[in-house]
């Protein structure tokens, strides 16, 4: 009777337990799935709401940047002198360089009643169908003409831009600026989420989906209401703003979308981002099912609660058994602890074998060693060729437009530089081969001035292009040093830019760099205002093919390489942190008494 009390006891018990846990189960999970499911979708629509406002700026940009194009070049004199000679010939050269500089597709010169007298193109083309939507009428009215031209699923759009051209009150002519939209497909195509520009008739404009092109907007996708975001942003952008969800037409399996819109009401064009919300409804189901685990887990613990007792008067019982299994237990871990011993003796001889196989595998090794040294060679003379190659592609353009205009004196010009640049090749490849061994003794007396000024001459392409601002300041006059002039000079190319690399996300970027002398040594030193190079990568920042660069923006041999030349030349090339951001990097090199800045 005892016994059948305590058993209904704990019976009971158990299903108090359950029938307490079950309730409590089920509405955590449903809250948590309800908390889960609004913040993800929140988090989605945050992220499909900022890729919006990037894209659609995106668009607007690169149209506002042709959009003054057209009246600038209606109020130029040789534009309106072109039409009123009609001087086709004359007039595609002007366009072709318009179209060139600017980056436009096409540019046309048009008589006042729309017939075409030159494009930038120079070839003959069916007028009609080149003329097709370019807004003649609000140009020949004195107004911006815009039209947007259709593309095809093969070809993107684009978008045209017409400005009437004046003497005195009169029309004499249309200048047409037409402007692909496929560099801003081409951006659009880095996202993985649909992106795509719907005109007012409903059609997609723009996408990066080529397919969709030129389809009602209304065929891709179906609204299945409307969805409930929170807002980011203020003013005007913010509240155009749509959100909804969708589902694509023809894909099974996926959805719904999240589609954010936003209007631009100067070209009355909506553009839309779609987001998946597939991941947001998977990851609110494992939150949800984790809570439910959670649930269960203390029903468990609770379970386990309520045998507790009851297991604690089981052990007193089967204490007993187990010091006579004990015993038992004691002799046969004895003849394992044998049979281990057996097994050890059979694994160091193993280990002896294996190790005198290690030995005769350190030959191949050697060889190994030698392969790695040949790929980082390859690799180094495709880094460091591509400066010289540019400067020779740029000059051999040159002279072949000298030659085309006769400016012969030009032509020997080119010509010697390119063999200069030839001859900084032979130089770079000597020097390559030194850099898996110890350099030659083919070391001079060498100025650092002009070492440095032809290295500012390769780079000042780059330094126009680029947002940083360099500045070079020679503090203690001439200076020389025991070198090379090429291979110096191809140190201080790295260094800077390296150090324009870094500057040239900042709109106030700055590299410094400076020469002075310090202690009988030559100290050249190249100071950015970057991110600056953390302090567990400041180790490694000399070693071949270590970049912090993106994929495809450096191979990491820069640094390397002018550290090899640096201690070649007996000095040395240090990296520290710079005061208020940014790194410096510090050359320091034996200086060559008795010369000056003239010596090379």
């Amino acid at each position: 009777m005892t016994s059948l009390a305590r058993q209904a006891r704990r019976n009971a018990l158990h299903i108090m337990v359950l029938c307490c846990a079950l309730p409590v189960t089920v509405l955590i999970g449903w809250v948590t799935w309800e908390t889960a499911s609004r913040l993800f979708a929140a988090e989605v629509a945050t992220r499909a709401q900022a890729l919006l406002s990037v894209q659609s700026a995106t668009l607007e940009r690169q149209l506002d940047k042709f959009r003054l194009l057209s009246p600038l070049l209606a109020q130029r004199p040789d534009v309106r002198d072109i039409i009123l000679r009609r001087d086709a010939r004359g007039g595609e050269r002007a366009a072709a360089l318009v179209a060139g500089m600017a980056g436009a597709q096409e540019v046309l010169f048009l008589d006042a009643a729309g017939g075409l007298i030159a494009s930038s193109h120079m070839s003959p083309r069916n007028p009609g169908n080149m003329l097709e939507q370019v807004p003649l009428a609000e140009a020949q009215q004195g107004r911006l003409g815009r039209a947007y031209r259709r593309g095809s699923g093969s070809e993107p759009g684009s978008y045209v831009f017409a400005s009437a051209v004046r003497a005195g009150s009169l029309v004499i002519g249309i200048v047409v600026v037409r402007v692909s939209l496929a560099e801003i497909e081409q951006a659009w195509a880095l996202s993985p989420a649909p992106i795509v520009a719907i005109d007012e008739m409903g059609e997609i404009v723009a996408t990066n989906r080529p397919l969709w092109r030129g389809q009602k907007a209304s065929e891709r996708f179906e609204v299945l209401g409307a969805a409930e975001v929170p807002r980011t942003g203020e003013g005007a952008a913010a509240a155009a703003t749509e959100a909804e969800y969708v589902r694509f037409n023809g894909v099974k399996g996926r959805g719904p979308y999240l589609r954010m819109a936003r209007t631009l009401p100067v070209l009355d064009w909506q553009v839309a981002a779609f987001a998946d919300t597939a991941d947001a409804r998977s990851q609110s189901q494992k939150v949800a099912a984790i809570a439910v685990l959670i649930c269960l887990l203390a029903t468990v613990v609770g379970w386990v609660a309520a045998d507790r007792r009851v297991a604690v008067l089981r052990r007193l019982r089967e204490d007993k058994i187990a010091a006579s299994r004990l015993e038992r237990k004691v002799r046969l871990r004895t003849r394992d602890l044998s049979e281990a011993n057996a097994r050890l003796a059979r694994e160091v001889s193993e280990r002896e074998a294996a190790e005198a196989e290690l030995r005769n595998m350190q030959a191949d090794l050697v060889q190994a060693a030698k392969m790695a040294t040949l790929g980082q060679m390859s690799a180094a003379l495709s880094h460091e060729f591509n400066q010289p190659l540019a400067a020779i592609r740029s000059n051999a353009d040159n002279a072949k437009q000298f030659i085309e205009r006769g400016m012969g004196e030009r032509v020997n010009g080119a010509l010697d530089r390119i063999i200069l640049m030839v001859e900084r090749m032979a130089e770079i490849s000597r020097v390559l081969k030194g850099f898996s061994r110890r350099a030659g003794t083919d070391m001079r007396p060498t100025a650092v001035k002009p070492a440095v000024d032809e290295a500012m001459m390769l780079l000042s392409p780059r330094i126009k292009q680029g947002r940083g601002r360099l500045t070079v300041t020679h503090l203690d006059g001439p200076l020389s040093v025991v070198g090379g002039h090429v291979r110096l000079e191809q140190v201080v190319l790295n260094l800077v830019s390296n150090a324009l690399d870094a500057v040239e996300a900042r709109d106030d970027g700055q590299v410094v760099l400076t020469t002075r002398s310090e202690a009988g040594q030559a100290v050249i030193e190249v100071r950015d205002n970057g991110p600056g190079i953390s302090s567990d990568l400041l180790p490694k920042v000399f070693d071949p093919f270590f970049t912090t660069k993106e994929v495809g923006k450096g191979l990491g041999l820069g640094l390397s390489i002018a550290y090899k030349i640096v201690h070649d030349f007996s000095g040395s090339l240090t990296v520290r942190h710079a005061e208020g951001g940014g790194a410096v990097f510090t050359v320091r090199l034996p200086l060559a008494a008795g010369l000056s800045d003239a010596a090379e």
